[in-house]
C-alpha cells in the first residue's frame, strides 16, 4: 500500500489508526460459520446428511451447499459484494474435505457400536441397526486410517449373530469337572494375540462360531474323561460345559476385545477429522484472505476527521495485493477483511494505529473510525477512485 497526501503527510498519517475491536465483534457472521466449527459439533449437527454420504462427489457437494449458504449469510450488507457460488478445488483439498466427511462418518458407526457394548447388560443389536451400507462402506474404506472400520464391523457382526442365537446355558452339574473343563482351556487359550494360533479371537475371527465350538470338544478328547457324562432330561455334558464357558468366559472377552477395537477406531476416525479440519481451515482462511485483499485492491480517495481539533483531512490511499518481492515502503503491519468489515493495524515508531472499516455500495465506499496511541481518533471516509490493474 502507498500513501499520496496533499499537505503534512506525516501528521496526517497520525490521525489515521486505531479502533481495537475483537475479531468476532468485527465480524460475527464469520465466526458463527458452520465449517469453523469444531469437527465434534459439526458432526452432532449434521449427523443424519453426514450418514447419507457414500462417495467422493457428493461430499464435495454437500460441503458446497454448506460453503454456498454460509458465504451468502456472512454477506448480509445489501449493497455488498456478490459471493461466489463456485468453489475451485485443488487436489489436496478435495481429500481433505472428502477424508473430513468419511472420518466422520466412521466416528458415527464407531461411537453407535461403542455405546452398545460399553453398557455390559445389553444385548448386542442386530447388525442391521448399526452397520453401513455396502457403498458408504466401500468410500469410507478408501481412506487407510479408516480401514479399520470393516474387521470391526465384522467381528460386530459374528458377536451380535452369535449372541443371539446361543442358547440358554443349561445348569452345570454339581462337582468339580467344569472347574477343571475351564482351566484347561484358560491354561490352553491364554494368548491374546491374534495372530496365535492359541488365541480365542484369533480362532474366532479365521473360523467363526464353529471354530470355537470345535475347540470345545478338544478336552474330552483329551481326557480319559468320558464325554457322555449325561442323564435322559439334559443334554450331553459336554454341550453343558461349552455353552457355559461361551456364555460366561468367550462372549464377555470377545465383547471386551471389540470395544477395544472400536474405542481405537473412534479416536483414530476423530484425529483423521480433526487432521483434515485443519487443512480446510487453513485453506479457507488463504482463501478468506485473498477474496478480502482483492476487494480492498486499489486507489482510494480518504477524508480524515480528527475529533481533537475537528479537523479534515484529505488523502489518496493506494492498497496493493501482496507481493513479497516489492514491498511497499508505507503499509499495514496487518490487514484484515472479514465479510465487508476492514481492520488495519499500523506499527509505527512512535506508536500503534488502528483502523475498523466498512466496505458498502457495492466496495466503492469504506467508511468507519480509527484510534492511535498518541491520542488522536475521529472518523474515516473513504471513496474509491480506481479498482486494481491486473
Amino acid at each position: 500500500m502507498t500513501w499520496h497526501h496533499n499537505r503534512n503527510g506525516w501528521s496526517a498519517l497520525g490521525f489515521i489508526g486505531m479502533f481495537i475491536l475483537i475479531l468476532g465483534a468485527l465480524s460475527p457472521a464469520f465466526a458463527k460459520q458452520e465449517l469453523t466449527r469444531y469437527p465434534w459439533s459439526f458432526l452432532e449437527q449434521h449427523r443424519t446428511q453426514i450418514l447419507q454420504l457414500s462417495s467422493d462427489d457428493e461430499a464435495l457437494t454437500f460441503f458446497q451447499s454448506i460453503t454456498t449458504t454460509e458465504a451468502q449469510g456472512a454477506h448480509t450488507h445489501p449493497k455488498s459484494q456478490s459471493v461466489p457460488t463456485h468453489l475451485k478445488l485443488s487436489t489436496e483439498n478435495k481429500e481433505a474435505i472428502t477424508s473430513y466427511f468419511g472420518s466422520l462418518a466412521a466416528t458415527i458407526h464407531a461411537k453407535t457400536i461403542r455405546e452398545i457394548l460399553d453398557k455390559p447388560t445389553a444385548a448386542i443389536s442386530s447388525f442391521l441397526d448399526v452397520i453401513p451400507d455396502k457403498t458408504q462402506l466401500q468410500w469410507i474404506m478408501k481412506h487407510s486410517p479408516l480401514q479399520a472400520l470393516k474387521p470391526v464391523l465384522d467381528v460386530y457382526i459374528q458377536v451380535s449373530a452369535w449372541s443371539s442365537h446361543t442358547t440358554p446355558s443349561h445348569p452345570v452339574p454339581p462337582g468339580e469337572e467344569f472347574a477343571k473343563f475351564a482351566a484347561y482351556y484358560d491354561q490352553t487359550y491364554q494368548d491374546w494375540d491374534d495372530d496365535s494360533p492359541l488365541s480365542w479371537t484369533s480362532i474366532f475371527n479365521q473360523y467363526g462360531q464353529k471354530g470355537i465350538e470345535d475347540r470345545l470338544l478338544e478336552y474330552w478328547q483329551t481326557s480319559d474323561r468320558p464325554a457322555n457324562q449325561h442323564t435322559s432330561s439334559l443334554p450331553p455334558i459336554h454341550d453343558v460345559y461349552a455353552q457355559h464357558y461361551i456364555k460366561t468366559r468367550l462372549l464377555p472377552m470377545f465383547r471386551a476385545d471389540l470395544l477395544t477395537r472400536t474405542i481405537k477406531l473412534e479416536a483414530t476416525a476423530y484425529a483423521t477429522a480433526w487432521e483434515a479440519w485443519r487443512t480446510i481451515q487453513q485453506w479457507q482462511q488463504r482463501e478468506e484472505t485473498q477474496s478480502g485483499n482483492t476487494r480492498l485492491c486499489g486507489t482510494w480517495h480518504w477524508t480524515v476527521h480528527n475529533h481533537q481539533n475537528h479537523g479534515d483531512h484529505k488523502m489518496t490511499v493506494t492498497f496493493s495485493l501482496p507481493d513479497p518481492s516489492s514491498p511497499s515502503p508505507i503499509e499495514p503491519s496487518t490487514i484484515e477483511i472479514h465479510g465487508d468489515t476492514v481492520y488495519l493495524k499500523w506499527t509505527f515508531p512512535q506508536g500503534i494505529q488502528e483502523d475498523s472499516l466498512l466496505l458498502s455500495n457495492y466496495d466503492t465506499r469504506l467508511e468507519g473510525t480509527f484510534k492511535n496511541s498518541l491520542g488522536p481518533h475521529g472518523s474515516i471516509s473513504g471513496k474509491r477512485l480506481s479498482a486494481c490493474q491486473p
